[in-house]
């Protein structure tokens, strides 16, 4: 019988030393004849459960009861291919149980990965903040492409690669992924563990396991996640009404224009200046940018009930997300379905895995940067209570006129997105013996998108359009279609006791379709028909848009590892890719890994020392590659124009030329690192260091007009990254109800061009007035780059700039460029406790950044950098404290009364130390005889503040479009 008294049909029962043996029956009964020697042992044994000796006598009746064979998740290595003993593994790879992830956060996976592990970064966007309709960037230990090609393609090309359930997935679909339905997730960071994956695994892999369904009598469980989100607006350093005001003085705002009779400008001018100053003096001061923001509850919901017995398993799942953004009309929320089947008859083991998930989403009509420009003396409203639709009114040839963001707001203006997915996976499982397993595999998924976009007729950006073509409406949909399937075969076996070998070989095979098609049309006499069929048509020259692409790939694969006494570890990868992705005389490629390993611990020269537990020293080399492109970026396309017709019907122009010999992008990948456990395991310690060169490089290069195309993609170039990644764990207490440690992780990554000559010049040139990255030979693609400053002369309130040849001048010159800084940091990560009392749980997690630098973009917009036309909107208030005003001043910045455009120079590139509070969280269990009454196993419930201060050793505006988030939530866990 289990643990629980149910009876075990079909276990193996065998004379120890012996093939004689038995099995029991329905009722998990047996009868075993009697040995001519009287007392005998018996080996029981079951799958899923951990085997059994007992001794038995002739005559006496025997009770013999199983236990789960569970393996402690962090005890293996799953790569979505094959699970490994971890102890037996010679790669990078960390995997994490459920309980870790929910212990620090409870909104999704990716969310708690960059708290748990210093490889995985998630790159703050200081334009986007918290949007909850925008993809975050993940990158695990660096970059592996061009950074600033990045926006030519339709995927990020430094993305990890992400796996569900054995099956490759996009980020989305991870985002989406309800926490509560996750059993584990694996990160696999060098070539050792990535390569088993080959063309597609040079940024990393993310395989994420699903929870399946336990044998046993039907069971329930329910997990739910409240909590409340609000704008986090302490990096905003914006001016008041009367300081604004003072600040257009002193600007000359006020003053005649220059070379103009500017008796009656100046009137209107000092009309205007009263006017306002009226305002302020009773009282005007408006606060706008609370008006488009909220404090947003979300909640989140999984229910899922499973059962069977060892044949037959099953699992049903029903989740609902909704995670509303702290901006008023930003929505997103979705629900899911699951059912999981497992049936297992001798050794031939089914399992499928389907899912439904739909999700729909809004977003906000207008940007946060519209209410965050808006000047404070103006009034929201006037004072029947309407919303105006102007601010201010252009007068004469001075000034503009300045819209109210509030209107806009409250019009009618949708944009809103709904998809719907369906995804199966089926697998069958053949253990021919036990050491000998073969897996076939095939999964496709369905998905539908379609989103639809309205601009009312009354949005101001229709005031000087004529009437038949005021308001907008567009429509696209998009629908895609992939299947994939593998065959692999897995072998495991240790041999005379000492000679462990492991071999996985297989072959997998990928295609993927996407179709997608839209219109605009223009023309709408009101907010409420918003019917494309009551529209006035199309704009002149427009018409709908149509494309569709295809792509596939195949693999072959193995891997073999050797284990000599659990002592000296060798894991070797092979794989050969085919993929329609890159040039036609480059079809296929080849990746490989080498992995070594000694568990120094299983020494017997250690075993003696009594204290380390654990010391394994390892290292790897290989060459992943990266297909992270355009399903056509190396072929020729045409478009079509059916207005130029010749001969043969409708003209073709190229829209990109081709590159039949482009190559596939190659990361050699070496890892050298070490893990380290001591004083019965109060100590843990994990060490990498990595080296990465990837060539050759995929980029775009500029082509002449005469080409008609104004790009080419190739292969140019190398890019080498090298860094280390270290964590710490120390249990400082540990009683028998008590345990208290600390835990510390960290990073640091440099990256640096090589051969790339200078092919990306005119990256340089493009980008030299409002970016800082360059692409030289031998920089990095994380310097940043301006002519030196000297600062502020006192005498004249002119910027000092410093050339090459050491000299002093005011006039600016690009050829002066230097670096001048990193926007990496010198190292960044986590420190933080954990504390457990019986039942009682706690944790905090600050994220700490120390060097790097950072373009100040604020002090460069909305400091310096304020023309006649940015005038009108709010500012920064350092520009009126910080700015030149007179003969003397020892400012930061130039003359107050200065309306040039200022270069970007090092006095906008700052470091940037922060610390913040990212994860802190209190839990507790329950299964108390009460629960049990009410037919509850157990139950547990945890508090979490995220993201709930952060500290800068610089300001600088955070969120431009949308502003980041501090949230306070509640975990609730039932299981019946």
């Amino acid at each position: 019988m289990d643990t629980e008294g149910n009876p075990l049909p079909g276990v193996t029962i065998l004379l120890k030393g012996t093939t004689t043996g038995t099995s029991t029956n329905a009722n998990g009964e047996f009868r075993f004849p009697a040995t001519k020697a009287g007392k005998s042992v018996l080996v029981f044994s079951f799958i899923g459960m951990k085997p059994v000796e007992k001794d038995v006598t002739p005559g006496k009746r025997v009770i013999i009861r199983m236990e789960d064979e569970v393996t402690g998740i962090e005890e293996v290595v799953i790569t979505g291919i094959y699970s490994r003993d971890k102890n037996s593994y010679t790669g990078s790879a960390t995997t994490y149980s459920a309980q870790e992830l929910k212990m620090v956060g409870a909104q999704n996976v990716i969310q708690s990965l960059k708290t748990l592990d210093p490889a995985m970064m998630v790159v703050e966007s200081k334009q986007w903040g918290s949007d909850p309709n925008r993809m975050p960037k993940i990158e695990i230990r660096g970059k592996t492409s061009v950074v600033g090609l990045q926006a030519e393609f339709e995927n990020d090309p430094n993305q990890p690669l992400f796996i569900l359930d054995g099956v490759e997935t996009t980020l989305a679909t991870i985002i989406n992924l309800n926490i509560d339905r996750v059993a584990s997730v694996t990160l696999l960071k060098d070539a050792a563990s990535t390569a088993i994956y080959g063309s597609k695994a040079a940024n990393g892999v993310i395989v994420v396991e699903t929870k399946s369904p336990e044998a046993g009598q039907l069971r329930l469980s329910y997990n739910g996640n409240y909590g409340i989100s609000f704008a986090d607006l302490s990096d905003y350093n914006l001016m008041n009404a009367s300081e604004k005001l003072e600040f257009e003085l002193l600007a000359g705002r006020y003053s005649p224009l220059e070379g103009y009779d500017g008796f009656v400008d100046k009137l209107q001018k000092m009309s205007d200046y009263y006017t306002r100053l009226k305002g302020v003096l009773r009282g005007v001061d408006t606060y706008w940018l609370s008006e488009p923001l909220r404090t947003v509850f979300n909640h989140s919901h999984n229910v899922y009930i499973d059962g069977g017995d060892q044949a037959m398993r099953y699992g049903l799942g029903i989740s609902y997300n909704n995670r509303d953004g702290v901006m008023k009309k930003s929505n997103r929320d979705g629900l899911g379905v699951n059912i999981d089947l497992i049936y297992r008859k001798k050794g031939l083991l089914f399992s499928n895995k389907a899912s439904l998930d739909i999700s729909n989403s809004e977003r906000e009509p207008v940007a946060f940067s519209e209410f965050s420009r808006a000047n404070p003396y103006y009034q929201k409203r006037l004072d029947n209570g309407t919303i105006p639709m102007y601010l201010e009114r252009k007068t004469g040839i001075y000034g503009a006129d300045m819209f109210n963001p509030l209107y806009v707001w409250n019009i009618e203006n949708t944009n809103t997105s709904k998809e719907l997915a369906l995804r199966d996976n089926f697998t069958m499982e053949w253990t021919v013996f036990d050491a000998l397993r073969t897996r076939a595999r095939l999964g496709f998924s369905k998905s539908i998108t379609k989103s639809e976009a309205f601009k009312s007729p009354n949005h101001v950006d229709f005031l000087e359009t004529e009437k038949l073509k005021k308001g907008s409406f567009s429509s696209s949909q998009n629908e895609s279609f992939s299947y994939n399937g593998d065959l692999n075969i897995t072998f495991g076996k240790i041999f005379k006791n000492v000679h462990q070998v492991n071999f996985v070989g297989g072959w997998s095979f990928n295609e993927s379709r996407t179709e997608a098609a839209g219109y605009n049309v223009v023309g709408f006499n009101d907010d409420f028909h918003k019917n494309p069929a009551y529209s006035t048509g199309f704009r002149e020259n427009q018409k709908p848009t149509y494309s569709k692409n295809r792509r596939r790939s195949t693999s072959f694969f193995m891997n073999l590892n050797y284990a000599y006494n659990n002592r000296y570890l060798v894991d070797f990868n092979l794989r050969a890719d085919g993929t329609s992705v890159f040039g036609s005389n480059k079809l296929f490629s080849k990746t490989w890994s080498v992995g070594l390993a000694w568990n120094v611990h299983n020494e017997e020269f250690v075993k003696k020392l009594g204290w380390v537990n654990n010391l394994k020293i390892r290292g790897s080399i290989g060459n992943p590659g990266n297909e992270n492109f355009d399903a056509y970026i190396s072929q020729k396309t045409y478009v079509y124009n059916v207005e130029l017709q010749n001969m043969f019907g409708a003209s073709a122009l190229i829209e990109k030329y081709g590159n039949k010999d482009l190559e596939w992008q190659r990361t050699q990948d070496k890892n050298i690192g070490v893990d380290l456990s001591v004083l019965n395991n109060r100590i843990r310690f994990s060490f990498d260091y990595y080296f990465k060169d990837t060539d050759p490089l995929l980029v775009s290069i500029s082509m002449p007009a005469s080409a008609a195309a104004t790009s080419l993609y190739t292969n140019l170039g190398r890019q080498i990254s090298r860094g280390w990644t270290a964590s710490l764990n120390y249990v400082f207490l540990r009683k028998q109800d008590v345990s208290c440690s600390i835990n510390m992780n960290a990073r640091a990554n440099h990256s640096e061009f090589r051969d790339i000559g200078d092919k990306l010049n005119y990256m340089n040139r493009v980008g030299s007035s409002t970016v800082l990255n360059r692409y030289y030979e031998g920089g990095s693609p994380d310097d940043l780059w301006a002519v030196p400053s000297l600062g502020i002369d006192p005498a004249t309130g002119r910027e000092v700039f410093l050339k090459k040849d050491g000299t002093q001048t005011f006039v600016y010159s690009a050829s002066d460029e230097v670096v001048v800084g990193s926007s990496v940091p010198d190292v960044e990560g986590i420190i933080g406790m954990s504390f457990y009392y019986k039942k009682f749980s706690a944790s905090v997690n600050f994220r700490y950044r120390l060097g790097g630098e950072t373009k100040a973009s604020a002090l460069h917009e909305k400091v310096e950098n304020i023309d006649l036309n940015s005038i009108v909107k709010n500012q920064d208030k350092r520009a009126l404290y910080d700015r030149w005003k007179k003969p003397g001043d020892k400012a930061k910045f130039k003359a107050v009364d200065d309306y040039s455009s200022t270069p970007l120079s090092s006095r906008f590139v700052v470091t940037e130390n922060t610390f913040s509070g990212e994860s802190i969280s209190i839990g507790y269990e329950l299964n108390a005889s009460w629960l049990r009454g009410a037919g509850i196993e157990g139950m547990n419930v945890r508090f979490y503040m995220n993201d709930i201060f952060r500290i800068s050793s610089f300001k600088e505006e955070r969120g431009l479009d949308y502003p980041f988030a501090r949230s306070l939530s509640f975990s609730l866990g039932v299981r019946f």
